[in-house]
């Protein structure tokens, strides 16, 4: 017997992070995405990033990290560099 373990996003789901103003989301190979949730994380202007986006932005987030740490630059200064630099990534992941 073999157990499933799957996450599923509803239309609720993404209601709720819509509401909530949350932007993108992240997926893996478990998670299963219904029919009705695609339509509204299409109509909600949601992004649904996949395992190997994630992977590509931390590779991002450790290079700009390292940069900052060797230019004295670090707390809210460091996270405005690192989202600004991500962003401009996303579009070449499959973002906007």
């Amino acid at each position: 017997m073999s157990v499933i373990n799957k996450k599923l996003i509803t239309k609720q789901d993404v209601d709720k992070w819509y509401f909530e103003g949350i932007k993108e989301i992240y997926v893996d190979d478990n998670t299963m995405i219904l029919p009705g949730a695609k339509d509204a994380l299409m109509a909600a202007g949601i992004t649904v990033k996949t395992k190997k986006d994630c992977s590509e932005l931390e590779q991002i987030r450790k290079v700009v990290d390292e940069y900052c740490k060797e230019k004295n630059i670090d707390g809210e200064e460091k996270e405005k560099i690192i989202k600004s630099v991500i962003a401009k990534c996303s579009i070449n992941l499959g973002g906007e």
